[in-house]
């Protein structure tokens, strides 16, 4: 009985499983070029006819748009508090993926998504165990504990992230920051990256195409 009872629990686990999609964040601080080598995967996996779907936090659904343009918004009489702009963020998230990254997964698709929970722990909560715990005690009411397969961090410093960021012609209030910020919100991604296997760290200053040879090593061989 024992045996049986084994067995059709591992037959529902494989059944459950079966179609199941793929989620990848692309994740760094600003000026870490996830923007081109989201690109470059893009073409890679849509010519070889992949059932993909590109996405962006915070974002990716109507509404979670309207609360990206509040968040990233350069107005001065906007200043959120930490816990607020947390909140907002996980709203957009829950928005996010209710409506769009849970019914992919369901339907087997490949979903690439420009940030992800990684970057609210690295920009709001770096440093700040209160705000982390904050963080988690609200994430887990809302997407339990969903989190990517896999992550790749393009990681580079502060210093040349800013000389990238001060060529945009658009910037968003994080653009803005300062070098202490960006050395602050690194630290915590290199953090994030020791303690989780999921998380792969690049040199975002090597040459753009080597670079992108070894994320579709990483996507191909998570997809087998």
């Amino acid at each position: 009985k024992k045996y049986l009872l084994h067995w059709a629990s591992l037959f529902l686990a494989v059944m459950q499983n079966k179609g199941r999609g793929t989620f990848i964040s692309f994740e760094g601080i600003d000026g870490s070029g996830k923007s081109t080598q989201i690109e470059l995967i893009k073409k890679y996996l849509l010519k070889n006819k992949k059932k993909v779907l590109f996405t962006r936090e915070p974002g990716g659904t109507f509404e979670a748009e309207l609360i990206r343009k509040l968040i990233l918004s350069k107005n001065k009489k906007i200043n959120l508090d930490n816990k607020t702009e947390i909140l907002l963020l996980l709203a957009a998230r829950h928005e996010h993926y209710k409506k769009l990254i849970e019914p992919a997964i369901r339907n087997g698709t490949i979903i690439i998504c420009d940030r992800f929970i990684d970057s609210t722990l690295a920009y709001q909560c770096a440093g700040n165990n209160e705000l982390k715990k904050f963080y988690f005690q609200i994430s887990k009411l809302l997407i339990n504990k969903f989190e990517p397969d896999l992550t790749i961090l393009l990681d580079i410093s502060p210093i040349k992230a800013l000389e990238r960021i001060n060529e945009r012609k658009n910037k968003n209030k994080y653009d803005n920051k300062n070098l202490s910020f960006f050395s602050n919100v690194r630290k915590g991604y290199n953090e994030l990256a020791k303690n989780n296997s999921r998380i792969q760290k690049l040199n975002a200053l090597n040459d753009k195409n080597i670079l992108a040879e070894k994320i579709r090593k990483l996507i191909i061989n998570l997809l087998k």
